[in-house]
C-alpha cells in the first residue's frame, strides 16, 4: 500500500454553508438588462435559478463556520491536520484580506497545518485543489488535508455573467489516506489556450473536454456510461446540457438541478455542493462510480470518484 494509490484516498466530511441572505434575481437592480447583455438571445428561465444567496458578513466568517462543520463530522482535531487547501476563482483573490490564512488558521486552531492558496484556473480551481491535495499526501507526514472552496460577489451587478448567475458558498471537505464517502480514482485538469484568449470555438471546447474526460475515466479503464452521476458546474441549463454532451455524459446522468434552482452558480464549489446535495437526497453507494466536473473559460476539469 502506498499514498499514491488512489483507491486509499479517501474524500469525505463534506459541508456547505451559502450566504445569509435570499434573493431573487431579479432583485439584482437592472437585471434583465445585465442578462441581456451577458447572454444575448438566452431566455433566463431556461437557467432554473429561482434564488440565490449572498454573504451577510465577511468571507473568513464563512470558511471557519464550514471547516469547522467538517473536522467536527470527521471527528478529526484541528491539531491533527496537516494541510489546508484553498481554492477560488480569479477575481476573488484581491477580494481577501491580506491576513486570511493566519485569521482562518488562528480561529480554528489549526497549529500545525500548512495553508497553500490555488486560483487562476477559474471555476476549475478547487478540482485541481484536489489533484494538489492528493500529490501532497505522498509527502511523508501528511495524513490529512482541509479542501476548502470558496467563491462570492460583492457586487450583485456582477453577479451576473455569460450564461451564470452567480451566489456566494463555501464548500470544503477532509481528504486523508485511507477510506471516505468517496474515494478519489482519478483526476484530470485540462487548458484551451484560445478560451483563455477569448477565442474559443466550438471544437477547441469540446477537445479539452473530451481530452481530459478521456485521461480521467482511462486511467482506471472506465467509460462515461459506467458513471452513476457527475456532479457539474451548475450554469445556464442548456450550456451546461451542451458542455456534458461534447464529453460524452448522457443528460440523465447530471445532478444539478436542486442546487441550480436554489443557489445558482456558487463558483468552483459547484461540484461539492452537487455531490453533497445528492448524497442526501440519494446517497452515495458503495462500489458505484461519479464524476466530480468543472468547466470554465479556457479549461475542463474532472475527477473520477468511487462510493467507498
Amino acid at each position: 500500500e502506498t499514498v499514491t494509490d488512489h483507491q486509499h484516498i479517501g474524500i469525505g466530511s463534506f459541508a456547505c454553508t451559502f450566504g445569509a441572505v435570499e434573493r431573487k434575481p431579479q432583485d439584482i437592480p437592472e437585471f434583465d438588462r445585465l442578462w441581456r447583455e451577458q447572454s444575448p438571445d438566452a431566455e433566463f428561465a431556461a437557467m432554473g435559478c429561482r434564488t440565490f444567496r449572498r454573504f451577510s458578513g465577511p468571507v473568513e466568517d464563512y470558511v471557519i463556520e464550514t471547516v469547522r462543520t467538517t473536522l467536527r463530522d470527521g471527528a478529526v482535531r484541528p491539531a491533527d491536520v496537516d494541510r489546508i487547501v484553498f481554492a477560488t476563482s480569479d477575481a476573488r483573490l484581491a477580494s481577501l484580506r491580506p491576513d486570511f490564512a493566519a485569521h482562518v488558521l488562528g480561529s480554528l486552531g489549526l497549529v500545525h497545518c500548512i495553508p497553500v492558496m490555488l486560483s487562476f484556473q477559474q471555476c476549475c480551481s478547487s478540482l485541481a485543489a484536489l489533484r494538489h491535495a492528493r500529490d501532497l499526501l505522498a509527502e511523508d507526514g501528511v495524513r490529512t488535508i482541509v479542501l476548502v472552496s470558496l467563491d462570492f460577489t460583492p457586487d450583485d451587478a456582477d453577479r451576473v455573467r455569460s450564461f451564470a448567475l452567480f451566489s456566494d458558498a463555501v464548500a470544503s471537505c477532509l481528504i486523508t489516506r485511507g477510506e471516505g464517502l468517496v474515494r478519489l480514482l482519478s483526476a484530470a485538469v485540462g487548458v484551451d489556450h484560445a478560451g483563455l484568449l477569448g477565442r474559443d470555438s466550438f471544437l477547441s471546447r469540446q477537445q479539452v473536454a473530451q481530452t481530459s474526460l478521456a485521461a480521467a475515466l482511462g486511467a482506471r479503464d472506465v467509460t462515461a456510461s459506467d458513471v452513476t452521476k457527475v456532479f457539474p458546474t451548475n450554469l445556464y441549463r442548456p450550456v451546461a446540457l451542451f458542455n456534458a454532451t461534447i464529453a460524452g455524459i448522457g443528460r440523465d446522468q447530471l445532478h444539478f438541478t436542486g442546487p441550480m434552482e436554489n443557489y445558482g452558480h456558487c463558483g468552483n464549489s459547484d461540484w461539492m455542493i452537487n455531490l453533497a446535495d445528492y448524497h442526501d437526497q440519494v446517497g452515495i453507494r458503495p462500489d458505484e462510480t461519479y464524476l466530480a466536473l468543472a468547466s470554465a473559460p479556457g479549461f475542463f476539469a474532472c475527477g473520477l470518484l468511487a462510493g467507498a
